[in-house]
C-alpha cells in the first residue's frame, strides 16, 4: 500500500515546479507506517514543511486525495508547517502532538515521501516531560467540543490511549493499547477504545464522555503531583 502510495504522489509532485520548489519535506506517519491501519477507521497522516510559500497547499491536498483515493481511511489528514519554526515548536510553530508527546512513534514510524527528513532538526521531546500540557490541552478540548460528539470521542480516545501509554503499553500500536487497557482494567476506557476500532459502533453521550475525559484527567494531574502516592496505590 504504502510503495504505491509515494510512487503516485512523488510523480505528481515532480510535475508541478511550484511545488517542487516550496516543498521541503512530505512525510507519511502514523498507522500506515506503523503496521495497524485498519480500513474504514484509520486516517491517513501527512506532515508537509513549506520554505515560504503556503499556497501550495490545496495543490499539495489535490494530488494527496488523488493518489490515495482507492484507500478506505476516514479522512487524509495533512498537517503543515513553515521550515523556520520547526526549531521551536511551542514558542514560534504548532506544538502538534505527534511531534512532541508522541514524537518517539513519529520519529519510529515516518516516511519520506519528498524532501528531506526533518528527524535532523527537530527538537527533541520526552514523552514524561509533556504528559501535563497533554492532559491539560485535553481538558481544554473537552470544554472546546461541547456538543460535538466525534469530537469528544475522538478526544476520549486518545485519553484511553494516554492511560495505557501511562500504564506499560509498549507502543502506540492499537494492539498493545487494547491489551494495557484490558490488564489495566478500566472497563470505561476499553469501551470507549474498542468502540473507536469497531467504527465507533458503541454510542456515548455527551454526559459519559465528558465525565470520562475530566475524571480520568484529573486523575492523571494527582498522580504527576504525587507520584510515589500513585506507584503505592
Amino acid at each position: 500500500m504504502i510503495d504505491n502510495i509515494i510512487k503516485c504522489i512523488k510523480n505528481k509532485i515532480e510535475k508541478n515546479e511550484k511545488l517542487k520548489d516550496e516543498l521541503y519535506s512530505l512525510i507519511l506517519y502514523g498507522s500506515a507506517v506503523r503496521g495497524d491501519f485498519i480500513k474504514g477507521v484509520s486516517d491517513l497522516d501527512f506532515f508537509a514543511v513549506v520554505k515560504t510559500e503556503d499556497e501550495i497547499l490545496p495543490s499539495l491536498r489535490e494530488i494527496l486525495e488523488n493518489c490515495t483515493k482507492d484507500i478506505d481511511a476516514v479522512e487524509v489528514d495533512v498537517a503543515w508547517e513553515f521550515l523556520k519554526n520547526l526549531d521551536d515548536l511551542f514558542n514560534k510553530g504548532v506544538p502538534f502532538k505527534f511531534l512532541t508527546v508522541y514524537q518517539e512513534d513519529f520519529l519510529k514510524n515516518h516516511v519520506v515521501i519528498y524532501g528531506e527528513d526533518i528527524a535532523k532538526i527537530l527538537p527533541k521531546y520526552k514523552f514524561e516531560d509533556l504528559i501535563e500540557w497533554r492532559v491539560k490541552r485535553l481538558l481544554m478540548l473537552s470544554d472546546a467540543n461541547r456538543g460535538k460528539l466525534k469530537m469528544l470521542h475522538i478526544t476520549a480516545g486518545e485519553v484511553a490511549r494516554l492511560l495505557a501509554l501511562l500504564n506499560g503499553a509498549k507502543s502506540l500500536k492499537k494492539e498493545d493499547i487494547l491489551e494495557t487497557l484490558r490488564t489495566f482494567g478500566d472497563e470505561d476506557a476499553l469501551s470507549i477504545y474498542t468502540s473507536y476500532l469497531n467504527k465507533r459502533s458503541m454510542s456515548f453521550d455527551e454526559d459519559f464522555l465528558r465525565k470520562f475525559i475530566t475524571t480520568r484527567c484529573d486523575e492523571i494531574l494527582r498522580a504527576l503531583e504525587n507520584p510515589k502516592t500513585h506507584q503505592n496505590q
